[in-house]
């Protein structure tokens, strides 16, 4: 197989649900996964949560920062190219979401943009909600802010066009969760 054709797009019948820290991503999927429909949770946090650091710590420190980052992209690299691209599956983020965490640290990103082969059959983006500590994440609002944005745009350098989910809050979690996969199973195709 020559470079050119290792270089060809993969079409996939997964659907992306993103966006910023702290937006209902995990909430939505378990919600999803609930329903019957095949999820893939966040490789970021399983990775976050086996190393063991606490939010302070990753928080002041870069170079750790950075090995996290290293190590979460090379999961969902992994995880995706295990994937059969033909069975329609949810995604907790997706590679082009280390895309702009490695930007937001300054890091090289040719090899993701390279790796992002496999094209998504939709990408949900959902609005960012009030952050929560949750023994994983570090950032306040305005780093959750910044950072979604940044996914936004990388996912856009590649081509995509990102579907705004709005925070559809209501009176309860379970009403505003509800709202959100009603309108991300309308728009699925």
């Amino acid at each position: 197989m020559t470079d050119a054709a290792d270089a060809r797009p993969i079409p996939t019948a997964w659907c992306v649900i993103t966006g910023p820290p702290s937006a209902g991503k995990t909430t939505v999927i378990e919600a999803l996964a609930t329903r019957g429909h095949q999820v893939v949770p966040e490789a970021a946090r399983a990775h976050i949560a086996e190393l063991g650091h606490t939010p302070a710590e990753i928080a002041a420190d870069p170079a750790l920062q950075a090995r996290i980052q290293h190590g979460i992209a090379a999961r969902q690299q992994q995880i995706e190219q295990a994937l059969d691209p033909q069975e329609p599956l949810f995604l907790d983020r997706a590679l082009p979401d280390s895309i702009a965490y490695f930007e937001q640290l300054a890091l090289a990103t040719d090899h993701l943009v390279t790796g992002a082969r496999r094209r998504y059959r939709r990408v949900f983006y959902l609005e960012g909600l009030a952050p929560q500590a949750d023994g994983l994440r570090f950032e306040d609002a305005g780093a959750a802010e910044t950072l979604g944005e940044a996914i936004l745009g990388a996912y856009r350098r590649l081509g995509y066009s990102p579907e705004r989910i709005p925070t559809c809050w209501e009176d309860d979690i379970a009403g505003a969760v509800a709202a959100r996969l009603s309108i991300i199973l309308s728009r699925r195709p």
